[in-house]
């Protein structure tokens, strides 16, 4: 598509360079000309716009009292399969993590007490991988140093799980460690606490790259951490601070 000229009122020719010099000089005279038009071609619209929306309801009831005579299929949902907490001491399921591989039909749940100072000394810590063809027990468990609150799995390489703890480590896990029956796998990697957030991992995210082996958390301590599994003794490698202004 070839543009050469736009933009010109009708009544200047852009050819004539004698009126082209005429209206730029009427532009820079007058500079708000234009701009006042435009404002309130602008504001007129708008009006017209919110006036409509404030003279309807878009929730009003033409017909009270009145049933209808035909009703479309109510909206129901069938429990499918349910996945319990094989302890004995129940906990919160803090949160669902999805395998991103559409045909390995597992999920997994990161299990957590959230309430301050509710975790007792014999709760237990372990978060579990889910196979949706047996759920009557876990496929693996998952064992960190400190409760996980949330998990994900590497869009990049599926085996590798990410977990942010209730102490605010990151840690994370190789589903290749898994020896067997029935034993859990164990962190193969923690970040240093003192490094770490200071609040619980609400949420972490795995970042698309060309390693696959950085990740994002975020927590209640109002910071963003970026980490990078290759180097996670360090520290993480960005740090964003939420700011309060008053």
């Amino acid at each position: 598509m070839h543009h050469s000229v736009g933009g010109w009122p009708k009544e200047y020719d852009h050819q004539e360079a004698n009126e082209v010099n005429k209206y730029m000089r009427k532009l820079t005279k007058e500079p708000t000309l234009c701009f006042g038009q435009a404002t309130r071609e602008l504001v007129s619209g708008a009006t017209r716009c919110i006036e409509q929306n404030n003279e309807i309801d878009l929730f009003e009831e033409y017909f009270q009292g009145e049933d209808p005579e035909f009703m479309s299929e109510p909206i129901t949902t069938k429990t499918v399969m349910i996945f319990k907490d094989p302890n004995a001491i129940k906990r919160s399921v803090t949160k669902i993590a999805w395998h991103p591989e559409a045909s390995e039909l597992r999920v997994g749940t990161a299990y957590a007490q959230l309430r301050f100072q509710q975790t007792t000394s014999n709760m237990p810590k372990t978060s579990y991988i889910w196979n949706l063809n047996n759920p009557n027990s876990p496929e693996v468990g998952l064992e960190p140093t400190s409760p996980l609150c949330t998990m994900a799995f590497s869009q990049k390489n599926s085996d590798l799980i990410v977990g942010g703890s209730y102490n605010g480590s990151i840690c994370f896990f190789d589903r290749r460690d898994n020896k067997g029956s029935g034993a859990n796998i164990r962190a193969s990697l923690t970040s240093v606490l003192e490094k770490s957030h200071h609040d619980p991992v609400y949420d972490v995210y795995w970042i698309a790259g060309k390693a696959g082996s950085e990740c994002v958390s975020t927590s209640t301590d109002g910071r963003l951490l970026w980490w990078d599994q290759r180097n996670l003794e360090a520290g993480p490698t960005e740090e964003l601070k939420l700011i309060e202004n008053f």
